[in-house]
């Protein structure tokens, strides 16, 4: 028997042509474990329709309060950075494949477009990023966090760069010093537990003056 649904719609989401395509992604999103407030972000949905379609999809209310949020999250470790990298890698590609396709039904003119919405290349690349690292594996990057990140990237917070060593493609936060855009291949070593670090900028040792220099160029409020 097919359960019947309640949710009530605003009179902005009552577009027939669109609802079902934005009910579908808000569906997937919350099936891979996002918060409703990314829903409502990604989806354009109001609260009240998140909060419905959640019960629906887990049968209880969603998780209140703000969502977790690290803005150096991408950085903080090399496994952090290798999954974050992965996920921006497919995104990019994603976007480019979808904006060369407009650009060619432009030409030719196509009346049903099948062009994927910005939404949908958010889920469809965090999708494809679970399928390369493979569910056997430590999933490190959560949908949540993957928001958080193609935020970043639309802000120009974070960017992408090769390893002038393996050519990785690796992303970096854009303002910091080339000292910390480290390539978690290169730049990471396993500790005695077997857990991922960098091997750093070696502030400590060899680059005490470069330390300096860098942390000369910011000015630090004192408490007088």
């Amino acid at each position: 028997m097919v359960k019947e649904s309640y949710l009530r719609l605003t009179a902005k989401e009552t577009d027939i042509l669109s609802l079902k395509r934005k009910l579908n992604l808000a569906k997937g999103i919350l099936e891979k474990g996002g918060r409703t407030s990314v829903v409502r972000a990604v989806c354009q949905v109001s609260k009240d329709t998140a909060i419905q379609l959640y019960k629906e999809i887990y049968g209880q209310a969603p998780t209140s309060g703000m969502l977790p949020y690290d803005s150096d999250w991408i950085i903080k470790t090399p496994e952090n950075c290798l999954h974050g990298s992965i996920y921006c890698n497919v995104l990019q590609t994603i976007s480019k494949n979808n904006d060369n396709c407009s650009e060619r039904e432009k030409i030719v003119e196509k009346e049903n477009s099948i062009l994927l919405t910005k939404g949908e290349i958010f889920l469809s690349s965090y999708m494809l990023y679970e399928q390369i690292i493979n569910k056997a594996r430590n999933k490190e990057l959560t949908i949540n966090r993957a928001w958080h990140i193609s935020q970043q990237i639309a802000m120009s917070y974070i960017s992408g760069r090769n390893c002038t060593r393996c050519n990785c493609f690796h992303m970096s936060i854009s303002h910091y010093p080339d000292i910390y855009k480290l390539c978690p291949v290169c730049d990471s070593v396993c500790d005695a537990i077997g857990r991922q670090k960098w091997k750093g900028p070696n502030l400590n040792e060899n680059k005490k003056n470069d330390a300096t220099d860098i942390f000369s160029k910011y000015k630090f409020h004192s408490n007088k």
